[in-house]
């Protein structure tokens, strides 16, 4: 009877705890133990009509906190090293600098697109993503040595229209696949659309209803554990990838997934990037070629993180592991969480990125020694090489063009440099025309040469930070200022990760700056 009181956030913690126990019932025999008691204590708990509700919550959630500390973090009392963070499906999801993979990557699949350089704050209640974030903080706790593991803790953000629902619904438009499968799905396409407005019907906006395989590559920085069993987990979105092969897909996904980066940090890829192909260097390059240094070449882009991402604490204090603090909801302090929303700071640490560049470095030298002793055999297959690929079978494609809007220089001229000014003046004649002020982590992007612009950082970007790591951060977060104000801008989250470049996003963010402050001056009706 007192159970129908409680919310739905409670109900999915104790459906939780019910798949913890599921799993456990083949574990070490003391596991079974504690389990055993543990539910004879909730059964006892539900018997008792004179306990308040208030009461009744408090007890029974200490006791589903119990067994999730059981669970994911005690070592069995047999001796055995058998715990959660050593089963094979609990593998912590870590990047393979050989190939440029991250492997056993756990998916949250749900209704929105992250992009590059945003950060977020979860409300996690469903059952299968409290246990796959709970087994995922697991991997941060202290080992056997008794140090803490420092380790960064990723899972994948990928787009799934609908979320659960549509998961469960057996559809197979959002069963979850791999770039491959989607290649030779001869439906997939039936499931792509545009959207458009009265005010602006030439301008389309692509809609795709079925779930993605491409998506962003998300850090936790931070955590708290609600008192009613959610989670609330501060993130922030790294890099994109691809999904390469599906390891499980119950209680919840896992992949292994590509780490995509852009074509102009791609080393066989020339100056030319906006059409999809190669224009110098490696004109013949194949994956053969390509993925013995694709691996290199991420994992001089992960060098960098330190650098272009902070890591800001929720406002509750350090957790204290032996003693968590629980968070009421009516304690949730949403106005300071705000400030550290929605886009990532960059760190004033710059010792971390000369470590970053000199390690780059030495990277790119050991891929030119590569390229220069090449002898020809990795080019026998002719197989396009992985991005071109997924290029080419419409997994990646531009941002579709606005009417009507002309760019102030030739388009055949326009590269990263030429668009990233163009871009931002675009964005002081929208700023002068709307009163907006940019949030400093847009502003911090601004080039130093630029300085004759009434946009001003309170500081600039080291001058030892890679400039197209600054025009691919821009091209993510220039769009998302005006993702809200019209169809033009709308629905293109997944527009901007899908781009293969950082020359087609900026151009694609110019365009419609450019669309705006024209209307804004009165040249359309």
């Amino acid at each position: 009877m007192v159970s129908t009181l409680l919310p739905t956030a409670f109900v999915a913690s104790i459906g939780s705890v019910l798949l913890i126990y599921s799993t456990l019932a083949f574990s070490p025999s003391p596991c079974r133990i504690r389990m055993r008691q543990s539910m004879m204590l909730l059964s006892n708990s539900e018997s008792d009509e004179d306990e308040g509700v208030g009461d009744f919550e408090k007890e029974r959630m200490n006791i589903v906190r119990m067994l999730q500390r059981s669970y994911y973090r005690d070592v069995p009392d047999d001796g055995s090293d058998q715990t959660m963070e050593s089963l094979p499906s609990s593998a912590a999801a870590s990047l393979d600098p050989v190939t440029g993979r991250i492997n056993n990557l756990p998916l949250w699949r749900v209704g929105w697109v992250e992009t590059p350089g945003r950060r977020n704050c979860l409300n996690v209640h469903e059952m299968q993503y409290t246990h796959m974030f709970e087994k995922i903080l697991s991997q941060s706790s202290s080992g056997a040595d008794g140090q803490e593991n420092d380790e960064p803790l990723y899972f994948g953000h990928i787009y799934l229209p609908g979320g659960t629902a549509s998961a469960k619904s057996g559809e197979e438009r959002y069963r979850l696949k791999t770039w491959r499968e989607e290649l030779v799905d001869e439906h997939r396409f039936d499931n792509y659309g545009s959207s458009s407005t009265l005010n602006a019907p030439g301008i389309r906006t692509p809609t795709v209803d079925r779930s993605a395989v491409l998506g962003c590559l998300m850090q936790i920085i931070d955590h708290r554990r609600m008192e009613d069993g959610r989670l609330m987990i501060l993130v922030q979105a790294l890099e994109r990838f691809v999904v390469e092969e599906i390891v499980d897909t119950r209680p919840f996904s896992v992949a292994n997934v590509q780490v995509l980066l852009d074509k102009e940090e791609l080393p066989w890829y020339g100056n030319d990037s906006r059409e999809g192909v190669m224009s110098s260097g490696r004109m013949n390059a194949d994956e053969n070629f390509c993925k013995n240094i694709r691996g290199k070449a991420v994992a001089a882009s992960f060098y960098y993180h330190d650098y272009e991402f902070d890591h800001p604490s929720l406002p509750y204090g350090k957790i204290n592991e032996c003693n968590d603090t629980y968070i009421a909801t009516d304690d949730v302090d949403w106005i300071q969480i705000s400030k550290l929303l929605p886009f990532s700071h960059y760190s004033t640490d710059e010792v971390c990125l000369d470590a970053a560049n000199e390690k780059t470095g030495n990277l790119y030298d050991s891929i030119a020694d590569l390229n220069d002793s090449d002898d020809g055999s990795s080019f026998a297959d002719g197989k396009l090489p992985l991005e071109q690929e997924l290029w080419a079978g419409g997994i990646m494609w531009d941002p579709p063009p606005v009417p009507n809007v002309i760019i102030r220089r030739s388009q055949d001229n326009l590269d990263c440099d030429t668009l990233e000014t163009l871009l931002w003046l675009a964005l002081e004649d929208f700023c002068r025309a709307t009163g907006f002020t940019l949030p400093e982590e847009v502003n911090c992007l601004l080039p130093p040469e630029m300085d004759y612009l009434d946009i001003k950082p309170d500081k600039y970007l080291s001058r030892n930070y890679p400039k197209i790591r600054r025009q691919r951060r821009l091209s993510y977060l220039a769009p998302a200022l005006i993702e809200n104000l019209e169809i033009p801008m709308k629905g293109m989250r997944q527009v901007w990760l899908n781009t293969p470049s950082t020359t087609a996003r900026l151009l694609g963010a110019l365009e419609r700056y450019e669309y705006l402050n024209n209307k804004m001056m009165g040249q359309f009706e």
